[in-house]
């Protein structure tokens, strides 16, 4: 494992992180205990989240791959 590629793949999980709470702070209820499931529709923030989550997965599969 590269080292350049597990400060990729920590930088991205905090990145994803932040944009879990930013989503969680559009509409802290349905992500309370014992509430019924809600989806979010299209915003800046859930795009955010989206993007960060594909970021997040291509990091790690870099320290599956010994090659990259």
């Amino acid at each position: 494992m590269k080292v350049e590629n597990i400060l990729e793949a920590e930088f991205e999980a905090k990145r994803f992180l932040k944009r879990i709470q930013e989503v969680k702070k559009l509409q802290p209820e349905p992500f309370k205990k014992g509430a019924s499931k809600t989806w979010f529709w299209s915003s800046k923030e859930t795009g955010a989240l989206k993007r960060s989550s594909m970021d997040l997965t291509r990091s790690l599969s870099k320290l599956r791959n010994n090659f990259i």
